[in-house]
């Protein structure tokens, strides 16, 4: 018989071990955290209340971007050097500040748009695999409705009916990444709520909704955290993408798509270090993501 899984500490422990045991993970746990900490102390902001509340006095102090991303530091198209570490782009601003502070919005936006399409596609899955019948016919076919958009038409749909936004980019996540976490959630639920425990909780009389959160969710949430982390890397591509196309945040934001579609112009010229350093800041993460995946997978599995 298995062992069960730890929890609390413990459980933590193991997972930390795994990712020093898997170098695949590791090397992922890296690449997240490297863009983390430079998302999180490009500036002062981290200690700065003034800069949580987002007011107009604030006047950020540079940490680990020692120039400001939007003023020109320097003189145009220049190539990596002492005064700039990863070189300036057209307009002469520090690239290696625009990647520090376009971290920070990727690393805002798409978690908090995969957070929002949890929330709605959690409460789809368990409402639509635990009753079943009528309720499950209605919202799988919405599910299947939703799905049968490829995400990034549904993106462009978005955001051209919307307008460039933060707030609208939010949005388009969450509408594209619901309908596959709404499925997944409800498989996981159809499998769930034949168990002995949901039995058990259904003889007790309690309410459907504890039995949902309380019983079929703590134990369907391995999956769904590994699809949480790769749906994040999807997000980071469809940031990426949109800023590309002119349909991210407005300039002079600093986001990585933006940044790519304003270095292409000059690679023949001789100038490929916008676009080089933004692709590879986009892949690297994309990657770090995609690792963490296979190595909370590989934790998970030890206790099936």
């Amino acid at each position: 018989m298995a062992d069960a899984p730890p929890v609390g500490p413990r459980r933590l422990g193991r997972a930390l071990g795994v990712l020093r045991q898997s170098r695949l993970a590791l090397v992922g746990a890296l690449l997240v955290g490297f863009w983390v900490i430079v998302a999180v102390f490009a500036d002062d902001c981290v200690i700065s209340p003034a800069c949580w509340t987002g007011a107009r006095s604030y006047t950020p102090t540079p940490w680990l971007a020692v120039y400001s991303f939007s003023e020109s530091v320097g003189p145009p198209l220049t190539g990596p050097a002492p005064a700039h570490w990863l070189g300036t782009d057209r307009n002469g601003r520090d690239l290696w500040a625009r990647l520090a502070y376009g971290a920070r919005i990727i690393l805002t936006l798409a978690p908090l748009g995969v957070g929002l399409a949890l929330l709605v596609g959690i409460a789809l899955g368990l409402v639509a695999g635990y009753f079943g019948g009528l309720v499950d016919e209605v919202l799988s076919r919405l599910i299947d409705a939703l799905i049968a958009f490829p995400q990034i038409i549904l993106y462009l749909v978005i955001i051209a009916a919307l307008g460039p936004s933060a707030a609208n980019v939010v949005l388009a996540i969450t509408l594209a990444g619901a309908p596959g976490i709404a499925r997944l959630v409800r498989g996981l639920t159809l499998d769930l709520k034949t168990r002995d425990f949901v039995a058990a909780a259904q003889t007790r009389g309690e309410h459907a909704l504890y039995i949902m959160v309380v019983e079929i969710l703590p134990n369907a949430s391995g999956p769904i955290l590994i699809d949480a982390m790769l749906r994040v890397g999807y997000a980071v591509f469809a940031i990426g993408t949109l800023g590309f196309l002119g349909l991210g945040l407005p300039p002079p934001s600093p986001d990585w798509g933006s940044i790519v579609n304003a270095g292409r112009k000059f690679i023949q010229a001789g100038h490929p270090w916008d676009a080089l350093w933004a692709s590879l800041a986009t892949a690297t993460l994309v990657v770090g993501l995609n690792l963490l995946a296979d190595g909370w997978s590989e934790e998970t599995s030890r206790y099936r």
